[in-house]
């Protein structure tokens, strides 16, 4: 008996190693162009550059490059965001963006980017994946 369990799970141990990862999705999918930018404002573009219908919501975030690494920029108190979710056809282009100073202050010169979380939607209008878009822009803030 000790055999057969000791084969068992050699045999599942064995199976699990043959499933494979989820296919990575090509990042230029799915894109954001930051269309203006400076300390306080900020506005991108959300482009459906594949062949799905796409699914999201309002909410945006902010990241600072430090480095080699993104760190998120630190929010001035509570934030929200409507709770809706935004449809967007292959090939379509979603604008958004707005003060974004009210949220984190104005920000200093450096490297930002703006960051999405999206969902893919199926035939049947079903999540089948999802996908976070980037676009990267710069701020050179004036002193005053």
């Amino acid at each position: 008996m000790k055999k057969f369990f000791a084969m068992f799970f050699a045999l599942i141990f064995a199976l699990c190693g043959c499933v494979s990862a989820e296919p990575e999705i090509d990042p230029n999918l799915f894109t954001i162009k930051v269309t203006f930018a400076d300390s306080e404002n900020l506005t991108f573009e959300l482009n459906n550059n594949s062949k799905d219908t796409i699914e999201f919501g309002a909410d945006y975030y902010i990241e600072y490059k430090d480095g080699e690494e993104w760190v998120p920029v630190e929010e001035k108190g509570e934030y929200f965001f409507t709770m809706i979710a935004h449809i967007l056809e292959p090939g379509g282009v979603f604008e958004s963006g707005g003060n974004i100073a009210q949220r984190y202050g104005a920000l200093s010169s450096g490297t930002y980017r703006v960051y999405k979380d999206i969902r893919i939607l199926n035939e049947d209008g079903m999540v089948s994946g999802s996908q976070r878009a980037y676009g990267e822009f710069e701020i050179i803030a004036i002193e005053r």
